[in-house]
């Protein structure tokens, strides 16, 4: 009895279950739609999400200032950039400020240090202007007085020669004191002038400047070959007239009319050079100053020069510090 009941029981059962079949295949359809729909819903919210932040940063400007208080990044930029273009602008106002006073004031201290130089040296040349032409005076007056000697009735007979080279001997002995009385006389400005320039600079309120410092320089430079050029130009007159006189006497009767005439041309040619001092002196200055003009160019190119370099610096420090 109990046998044919479970008989009957799973009968039943088999039968229920065979009734509806596309039941399950639904439930399985559904959750198999169900876990495929969650996967889409993920893969499309991903990809909706990175759309935005796509879009959000395709359409932020970091340099935007109307966004910087809405991006912690460009308003950190900005900040910087208005930082550092600021002391940009400081600096080159002060490099063009340094650079506008040193261009325009150098010309005034060039003058006014040119003029120091030419009060301070204008009584040293007159003092050197006034030994040249006496030396020259008393010197001329000398070689006068040979030559007078020669006047004599014995200057005329057949034993005039011995005479005119005896007063020829007087006359180079003359010539040669004289050289070197002119030669100390100029050494002696020469080193009054350096005294006189040397405590001119230590005075100068302005003795760091470039510009006067080679100004200086150059004066002092010039003062010295144009001390030269005095010293090699009386020993060259000298040297000259001893020359002439010594062929005047080698003929068998010598003219004194050539001695005389050698003479009076050595003496007009050392009044001439004399008389010409102060004028070479102050083309000298004049000389100075006009060669300034060229230095003073040429330091302001060099300030241009630094001035680029500084710049470029700073702007590549700036660059940097961004």
């Amino acid at each position: 009895m109990n046998t044919p009941l479970a008989v009957v029981i799973f009968t039943l059962s088999f039968m229920t279950i065979s009734a509806y079949p596309l039941q399950r295949k639904s439930r399985e359809a559904d959750w198999t739609n169900s876990q495929a729909n969650r996967a889409d819903d993920k893969t499309e919210l991903t990809k909706n999400v990175e759309k935005i932040y796509k879009s959000h940063i395709d359409s932020s400007d970091l340099y935007n200032q109307e966004d910087s208080n809405k991006n912690p990044i460009a308003e950190e930029m900005q900040r910087k950039l208005n930082m550092e273009s600021e002391r940009l602008r400081v600096r080159l106002r002060q490099e063009l400020a340094e650079l506008r006073e040193r261009l325009s004031q150098s010309p005034a201290h060039l003058g006014q240090a040119t003029a120091s130089m030419r009060e301070r040296l204008a009584p040293l040349a007159q003092e050197l202007q006034r030994s040249l032409s006496s030396n020259t005076q008393d010197l001329c007056s000398q070689l006068n007085l040979y030559l007078q000697s020669l006047e004599g009735p014995q200057a005329q007979t057949e034993a005039a020669p011995p005479l005119y080279w005896e007063a020829f001997e007087w006359m180079s002995q003359t010539l040669e004191r004289s050289r070197s009385k002119v030669a100390q006389v100029i050494s002696d400005f020469h080193t009054k002038s350096i005294e006189e320039l040397q405590h001119l600079k230590e005075i100068s309120s302005s003795e760091k400047d470039g510009a006067e410092s080679e100004l200086w320089r150059e004066m002092s430079s010039r003062l010295e070959q144009e001390v030269s050029s005095l010293k090699a130009e009386a020993r060259d007159r000298v040297e000259a007239l001893k020359a002439k006189l010594a062929a005047a006497l080698q003929t068998e009767r010598p003219q004194k009319a050539e001695l005389i005439a050698n003479v009076e041309q050595f003496c007009q040619s050392s009044v001439l050079q004399d008389q010409a001092f102060q004028a070479r002196l102050e083309r000298l200055f004049q000389g100075i100053w006009d060669s300034s003009n060229p230095s003073l160019s040429s330091s302001g190119g060099s300030l241009t020069e630094d001035f680029t370099v500084q710049l470029s610096d700073l702007i590549h420090d700036i660059l940097h510090s961004v």
